[in-house]
């Protein structure tokens, strides 16, 4: 059979396998999670949508609550009402419950006050808070509840067909009776977040109550702007899935459980808001410009202050008021803006095809090209999903066919590795064992690296030695020799490796590496340093283990520099080297020699310095001209990284060091020779300290020419 159907064929397996684990996989509810966050993504990725402009919020505030205590006074809320009706509202929606079991709590007066002035405000509906009762003892309930139906019915829609809307009861969370004769209508406030992670994204839109249907809130209050004779409000199946709710000219989708997805219209911020005592103090001091925000308004009335706990997160917040959910409601409907699933067909159609395709690519072409054909599929769909979304509200699943199309491309790319990628795999281990793995990575995603020469480039550059190994060497023979220093080159590789360094190579004893390449690496110079400390600490830590095998202990000269260099693959056509090389390079393998003129073990040139000073704690040890060099340059020793406690005789020392250093560039021998001893008297070995001692007494008989800059030329490597 030809080699190519072979391979579209493998690639059609590939296919109805992603699609098919990728539906079982989601159904599990960690899966499931995934694609609700994706669609709280989507929801915030479109921000605002159009939306009504005459939808206001009174709050119930936490100043309000100071002012007025909570609940709400009566006496004071009738006359609320009264001023939203007077100003104009279309409707005004009370998101508070004012259950019987409070009637007698409540004095005479105040409940005189609050029906009389409600009186004046026919516009006004109220919330029922319904409790779903559990199975054991929903019966008993609903026959507690029979008679108060008798109030509700008229605010009710007639229940004409089965449907699965929560059943629920009342008791006590209802407007007691002379406030449901007052009420315009009812809504019910029942709030279900979603089980896997508790955000509402959905409302119950009925619930069933003594036979009768109530309205979720927001659309009650829909019903109320548009005039909808609630007696004629029908449910019927949708043809495109779901229910749909007819209630005069208005259509409403709901899902197969009874539930209203929100189309949320923005942040909270997009409703006008004006706090409860605000409304109040603005009537009274007849500010008609404030109030002229209630004329042809919905209003709905609701605590905004977390400390009442009337709070949910949302797909747009992390915690918001349930007012704000019924607004939403209320908005979609009058705005005719609903959320729906494509048809589970379609979607599935859609996923098989683009994992058909993304297959054969991955399988037929090469990875760079099957790569970006694969981002391209998915790009597409996210932008499409999107797209469609934001113009439709037709809800595509987006995390779903992501995951098909990467197991598709995983699958037929393991078919690939496992068919063709053998060789590739063989050289990928081979070049590994010579070369640090990134420098690999570079080569087989970019073949291209594989050739003569290289690029400029800053790097910083380290070059760590033992001091005197050819000596220790003879006397430990080759085979102690090895396995010592086997273990001791591991070592510092793994720290030079783990901050980012590139091994370039070993040469005997020493090692050199640096920071900046391949791979770009911002903090290049400090790297550099954390591993050079990192490598005398593990050094330390090895003489401990080397010590107990009789091996003896060893001390390690570290020089790092930063400079520009040419890096890349070097040598013949035959056999090529990642390397570096330049003045920059030089001048860290020279600095690594200075160690020994001035008995230091870490010393970074001025140009590291200038990169690292304010994180590391360092010493001005001179300006010197090394060797093969005419420009001076100003070295330092590297101390500790500047995070690091330091004791309190470090801190003497440097202070006195640092004087006497200051005195001698300033000529002022006598000075300087008094500092550098007070700084011996702490640190008696300390070799730069005696060099400057020397020096100065020198220059105390003999001063330096009138142009002497304080350069000191070496002599030797």
């Amino acid at each position: 059979m030809n080699k190519k159907l072979i391979k579209i064929l493998f690639a059609l397996l590939f296919a109805v396998l992603s699609v098919v684990a990728t539906t079982l996989l989601f159904r599990l509810e960690f899966f499931k999670s995934l694609e609700l966050k994706a669609y709280d993504a989507l929801l915030q990725a479109r921000g605002e949508r159009q939306h009504t402009q005459n939808v206001v919020i009174v709050t119930i505030d936490e100043f309000s609550m100071k002012e007025l205590d909570y609940p709400m006074p009566r006496d004071k809320y009738g006359p609320l009402l009264a001023i939203l009706a007077d100003r104009g509202a279309i409707a005004v929606g009370v998101d508070d419950l004012f259950p019987t079991t409070r009637e007698d709590s409540i004095s005479q007066y105040a409940n005189d006050q609050f029906l009389f002035y409600h009186g004046f405000a026919k516009n006004v509906y109220h919330a029922i808070g319904p409790f779903v009762p559990s199975e054991e003892n929903a019966g008993e309930q609903r026959a507690i509840d029979a008679e108060a139906a008798k109030v509700l019915r008229k605010h009710s829609i007639p229940k004409h067909a089965q449907f699965n809307f929560p059943v629920a009861t009342y008791i006590d969370e209802r407007p007691y009776d002379s406030l449901v004769s007052l009420a315009a209508g009812l809504g019910h406030i029942l709030i279900r977040p979603d089980s896997i992670d508790g955000i509402i994204r959905s409302v119950p839109f009925f619930v069933e109550y003594a036979g009768d249907y109530y309205p979720t809130f927001g659309a009650a209050l829909a019903f109320a702007a548009a005039k909808v004779n609630l007696k004629s409000i029908t449910v019927d199946e949708n043809p495109d899935g779901g229910l749909i709710v007819r209630a005069g000219q208005l259509e409403i989708p709901l899902d197969d459980h009874g539930y209203l997805t929100v189309d949320y219209a923005g942040p909270n911020s997009v409703y006008k808001q004006i706090s409860f005592i605000d409304v109040l103090d603005a009537y009274a001091k007849k500010d008609m410009k404030t109030l002229a925000m209630f004329k042809d308004a919905i209003v709905i009335i609701g605590p905004t202050a977390r400390s009442i706990g009337d709070h949910n997160p949302t797909p747009l917040a992390d915690i918001s008021p349930n007012c704000f959910v019924h607004a939403n409601v209320y908005d979609q409907i009058i705005s005719e803006k609903y959320i729906a699933p494509a048809k589970y067909e379609s979607q599935m159609l859609f996923l098989g095809l683009m994992a058909l395709l993304v297959s054969i690519a991955a399988i037929l072409l090469k990875l760079r090209w099957s790569l970006p054909i694969g981002m391209v599929f998915i790009g597409g769909y996210v932008l499409f999903a999107y797209s469609t979304f934001q113009n439709t509200g037709v809800i595509y699943f987006l995390v779903e066919p992501i995951f098909a199309l990467f197991f598709c491309f995983a699958s037929a790319m393991s078919y690939n590795a496992a068919t063709e990628g053998k060789q590739k795999a063989q050289i990928k281990g081979m070049f590994e064992k010579y070369v640090d793995k990134a420098v690999v990575k570079q080569i087989l995603d970019n073949p291209s690296l594989v050739k003569l020469g290289g690029e400029e480039r800053e790097i910083t550059t380290l070059f760590a030695d033992i001091e005197g190994f050819t000596s220790m060497a003879e006397k430990m023979g080759p085979t102690n020799t090895v396995g010592m220093l086997n273990s001791y080159l591991t070592e510092m590789s793994n720290i030079i490796i783990e901050n980012g360094g590139t091994i370039d190579k070993y040469i005997g004893d020493a090692i050199m590496s640096f920071w900046g390449a391949p791979l770009s690496d911002a903090d290049q110079a400090f790297n550099a340093c954390a591993s050079a400390i990192n490598m005398q600490r593990k050094l330390t830590a090895l003489h401990t283990k080397w010590i107990h095998y009789g091996r003896p202990v060893v001390n390690q000269r570290i020089g790092i520099n930063t400079g520009r260099a040419v890096v890349g693959n070097m040598g013949a056509e035959t056999r090529l080297n990642y390397t570096a090389i330049g003045d920059a390079v030089n001048l860290a393998a020279r600095l690594e020699g200075v160690n020994k003129e001035y008995g230091t073990r870490l010393l970074m040139s001025d140009y590291t310095y200038r990169k690292v000073h304010d994180r590391v704690l360092s010493r001005e040890m001179d300006l010197v001209v090394v060797m093969g060099k005419s420009e001076p340059v100003r070295i330092y020793e590297l101390i500790a990284l500047a995070d690091e406690v330091q004791t309190d005789a470090t801190k003497k020392f440097l202070e006195f060091y640092h004087s006497g250093l200051e005195a001698y560039k300033k000529r002022a021998w006598k000075s300087a020779i008094d500092q550098f001893n007070q700084a011996l008297s702490i640190r008696r070995d300390d070799i730069v300290s005696n060099i400057y001692i020397q020096r100065a007494t020198l220059f105390t008989d003999a001063p330096p020419p009138d142009d002497w800059n304080g350069v000191f030329i070496m002599t030797k490597k």
